[in-house]
């Protein structure tokens, strides 16, 4: 399946390559910066942790997990247009229901420019109206499927670390980190917190300690000189991608990324 989100720095095109080093005998999937979930969704597994620092998006999927045919059904009553989108993005969550706040959250994933999440200093969700104009292209059984997917994940919210520390021995560790570089303007995503080189160095260490507990993983990154250090202690390789170029789709050009792993 697809995920029924969209996420800025999704490795969607990476899907064929990070599912070969999946293995049926793995005892539980982790994924610490699920965002959209495209490998998970993909793969299926048994069992699974996702988490994500962004507190909406996992109650976004919880309630998916949970309620997806009554969050189709919320969905179900918003045009698609910009004038409905304004509105919409103008609502303050917490007066809403949860299942009200997940269709919310899936509406202006699903309208906003390129499917971006960002936030002012307030915490509001800022991102103007897609210049292309979408119909939702969710229904009841596609968020009936995602749910059914779902059913066997155990969802949190918070820091990456705590879950990388907590993976024990066949355990699939998957982490796809917002990019951290002083190199190049990379665009990722805009919140009230981003990702920093004291984080990519927690990162390592936390993927050091995972490492000789026994735990496989499979990180991807952008090919930037901070990641030199991770790719000199494990395996690694490069991948051909297709970027947006400053997230607008008519602007697009390859650029390499890197797939660092102790997956054998």
């Amino acid at each position: 399946m697809k995920p029924f989100l969209r996420w800025a720095g999704s490795k969607a095109q990476l899907v064929p390559v990070l599912r070969e080093y999946w293995r049926p005998n793995y005892l539980r999937y982790v994924e610490p910066f699920c965002g959209s979930a495209c490998l998970f969704f993909a793969l299926e597994p048994p069992s699974a942790l996702l988490s994500d620092l962004n507190q909406d998006l996992v109650d976004t999927l919880a309630q998916v997990q949970s309620a997806a045919d009554t969050v189709a059904e919320c969905l179900g009553r918003l045009k698609s247009d910009d004038r409905t989108y304004y509105k919409v993005r103008s609502l303050d969550p917490k007066v809403l229901s949860p299942n009200e706040r997940a269709a919310q959250f899936i509406y202006l994933n699903t309208h906003c420019f390129n499917g971006l999440y960002r936030t002012n200093r307030q915490g509001k969700f800022n991102v103007p109206y897609g210049t292309k104009t979408r119909k939702l292209p969710l229904s009841g059984s596609d968020l009936r499927e995602a749910a059914r997917i779902l059913k066997n994940a155990v969802l949190e919210s918070g820091d990456f670390e705590p879950i990388v520390d907590q993976t024990i021995e066949g355990d699939f560790l998957y982490l796809d980190p917002p990019y951290a570089t002083q190199s190049t303007r990379i665009f990722s995503q805009y919140g009230k917190k981003l990702f920093s080189d004291t984080d990519l160095a927690r990162l390592t260490k936390g993927l050091r300690a995972a490492d000789r507990r026994g735990v496989r993983f499979v990180l991807s990154y952008a090919d930037v000189p901070e990641i030199r250090g991770l790719r000199e202690i494990w395996t690694s390789k490069k991948v051909t991608v297709k970027r947006n170029i400053a997230g607008f789709t008519d602007a697009r050009k390859t650029v390499q990324e890197i797939v660092v792993t102790n997956c054998e």
